[in-house]
């Protein structure tokens, strides 16, 4: 785990999938999620190849933040990207990933990655890019 740490920090881009045992993918993930802009962007998957699958954000509940209108909710929008692209669908999962992606790169997100949106106005603009980008390419 220390010689991925290191390759983590060094060229992230190298990894697509990290196989590890719930410690250290708890120590990984985490470095992970702060390499791509803290907890509040990152999604997670437990995939079981022969059963019942679980997706969450790395963050968890929160509950700190509970009805303050201050927390990120990309991290649950790209679970849902990931729990759909491991369902089959890919061109809805692409979606909303794009419509995130959107969101970050015109600054309409939470403080924590540069905006200044609360969590619903963050979360209403990436339903209305996803609606946009659904119409556009059906």
């Amino acid at each position: 785990v220390d010689a991925l740490a290191m390759q983590m920090i060094k060229r992230p881009e190298q990894f697509q999938v990290i196989v590890t045992n719930n410690m250290f993918g708890d120590i990984v993930t985490d470095l992970g999620a702060q390499l791509q802009g803290g907890l509040g962007m990152a999604a997670s998957g437990n995939i079981n190849p022969n059963g019942v699958c679980m997706f969450e954000p790395v963050h968890g509940s929160a509950p700190k933040y509970a009805g303050k209108n201050v927390a990120n909710p990309f991290g649950a929008i790209l679970t849902v990207q990931l729990m759909l692209e491991h369902l089959g669908f890919a061109r809805e999962g692409a979606l909303i990933g794009q419509s995130v992606r959107q969101a970050v790169k015109g600054n309409k997100c939470t403080s924590d990655v540069g905006g200044s949106l609360g969590t619903k106005e963050a979360g209403d603009y990436v339903c209305s890019t996803l609606t946009r980008l659904m119409k556009e390419s059906a």
